[in-house]
């Protein structure tokens, strides 16, 4: 019967700035009436797995893969601060038996379980290799205290899609506590530090790792110098939000390349769709034809993308989809995803083939040129010398009464044209909202949460027609080729299926958008946004569409 693996530990880490003090260290800590014995040294390789935009670290977790001595480890622990360098985690450590080929796909169901949850639908990528030579020693003082002493010798180097980078080496010093209490590590702790060059360390290896090799966590919201203030220009304000927005695109293109998970392609046309709203919504901001032109190149390039994203969300959700479907077999599974697959790679090379064109490098050029050029004195966009402060406000209540009108028109008429209609108004509302979000503090999350909220279930309920139109496509492409008979009644199961998700997804609309639709939401919007305009014209659009109680208006089936 195998043990069962530890899942804590309690570990001193301290950096040591000379390592000639090892030895030194070694005979002092005897004067603390402890029995040591060297150990072997080993050398560990510990190669940090995470996903492109770390989703374990930001969950306070890490996952490594170690070799050591030719035996092989996954561990997933806990991330944390650490106090006066002590370190009281969880950490699960599986042995694994057999060669390991890619250390991305991780074979141990026990660790799988603790990370999938938190990545999905990311991929693991490797991130940072730590190679450490360890000098081990045991501690022992009578039958109630064990310590297993280590001073490290540790390298770095960046993996995966990180920047390359050279990094200092690090020194420490670790004393894991294997008997005993957190007291005996805090008296260690307190000799050595008052006895050499050396102080408790605050950060694990992998977090020293990311700090010596620059290695910076892909971030939503924008680094300060590019977070819009109120007090900026109009026309400098959509440069910051064109920048940052470029700035994420181009970082998910290598990804895109490499084809490693389904998010690359997601992320870069969500940047796409972003700067193209920035464009259209703070027009007035820069030239016409400036900004014409780069709306014009950032739909043609959005078009490839959403050809393979589209593709994309169908294979994410078919696993769903055969399980509510109790009928359906592996080998119909297997057909329908080959066909899906097949016709995903001609899209993807589609994409490639305009990422690696000379439209596509004159267009980047054209931008990063535009990005970088001084802020003209006398701009001829007529808002371009406005603030934002002044701006945005209207801006943002403008496309909220669009919102409202046209939610109002959805519940009276719930068709799948009005809830199109809706989904692209409060993708824009939403995009205003993120787009100053860092001039007005926090204060505008809660209201942009609500349209996430909604702008979800619009989502899904657009993947229901897309799905439709995908199945009528695929039963034109099978039309006169020898199918087996029952995968094409799949296809009619999967079609019926999304029209009965279609309908679940109204009933919930109506029931999120009566939150939504309230005059305290919109109040709390104006008084956030500190519009001092005339309120009885603000909400003239709002009072012209009679509110309805959503629960009055079923939806109908289609």
């Amino acid at each position: 019967m195998n043990a069962k693996p530890k899942t804590h530990e309690m570990e001193l880490k301290l950096t040591l700035d000379d390592p000639e003090d090892a030895e030194r260290i070694v005979s002092s800590l005897a004067t603390l009436e402890y029995e040591i014995a060297s150990g072997p040294i080993i050398h560990n390789e510990d190669l940090y797995l995470d996903t492109f935009e770390w989703t374990l670290l930001k969950s306070g977790l890490a996952l490594r893969f170690r070799r050591v001595d030719g035996r092989r480890f996954y561990t997933v622990k806990s991330v944390g601060k650490m106090k006066d360098g002590l370190a009281d985690r969880f950490e699960l450590e599986i042995p694994v038996r057999r060669e390991i080929q890619d250390p991305t796909i991780v074979p141990v169901k026990r660790v799988r379980s603790r990370v999938d949850p938190v990545i999905w639908p990311r991929k693991l990528i490797e991130q940072v290799m730590v190679r450490t030579e360890r000098r081990t020693y045991r501690l022992t003082r009578g039958r109630d205290v064990r310590i297993a002493l280590a001073f490290d010798s540790t390298r770095f180097q960046a993996r995966g899609l990180n920047p390359k980078h050279t990094a200092p080496r690090l020194y420490e010093i670790e004393a894991e506590l294997v008997k005993g209490g957190a007291e005996d590590l805090a008296g260690i702790s307190r000799h050595v530090t008052e006895r050499f060059a050396c102080r408790p360390s605050a950060k694990s290896k992998l977090e020293t790792a990311m700090g010596r090799l620059k290695i910076a966590v892909p971030s939503k919201k924008p680094p300060k110098k590019l977070a819009v203030r109120r007090d900026d220009r109009l026309d400098l304000a959509v440069k910051k939000i064109l920048a940052f927005q470029f700035q994420r695109f181009d970082e998910h293109l290598p990804g895109v390349h490499l084809d490693i998970d389904t998010e690359f392609v997601h992320q870069a046309r969500v940047a796409t769709r972003r700067m193209r709203s920035a464009l259209r919504l703070f027009q007035c901001a820069l030239p016409e034809k400036t900004a014409e032109h780069f709306r014009a190149e950032l739909g043609w390039i959005a078009s490839p993308f959403g050809e393979v994203r589209d593709l994309d969300v169908f294979l994410l959700k078919l696993p769903d989809v055969f399980a509510k479907i109790e009928s359906s077999s592996t080998r119909q599974h297997q057909v329908l995803e080959r066909w899906i697959v097949e016709h995903r790679a001609g899209s993807l090379d589609t994409l490639e083939a305009a990422l690696d064109s000379n439209r596509f490098r004159a267009f980047g050029a054209r931008l990063r040129t535009f990005l970088g050029t001084p802020l003209p004195n006398r701009p001829r966009a007529p808002l371009a010398l406005k603030t934002v402060d002044e701006t945005a406000p209207g801006i943002i209540l403008e496309k909220h009464g669009a919102v409202i009108k046209q939610g109002r028109k959805v519940i009276r008429k719930p068709k799948l044209k009005n809830f199109h209609k809706l989904r692209i108004q409060m993708k824009r509302l939403r995009y205003a909202c993120e787009f100053v979000a860092p001039a007005y503090g926090e204060s505008l999350q809660p209201f942009i949460d609500r349209t996430v909220k909604i702008q979800d279930c619009l989502g899904d309920l657009q993947d229901t027609v897309f799905t439709q139109a995908l199945i009528e496509r695929i039963m034109t492409d099978w039309k006169g080729k020898a199918i087996n008979p029952s995968v094409l009644f799949l296809l009619g199961e999967i079609y019926q299926l999304q029209g009965e998700i279609a309908r679940a997804k109204q009933v919930a609309f109506a029931e999120i958008w009566s939150d939504f639709d309230r005059r305290e939401v919109s109040d709390e919007l104006r008084v956030i946004l500190g519009d001092k305009r005339d309120e009885s014209k603000q909400t003239a659009t709002e009072e012209s569409a009679p509110q309805e109680d959503p629960a009055s208006s079923a939806p109908p089936s289609h």
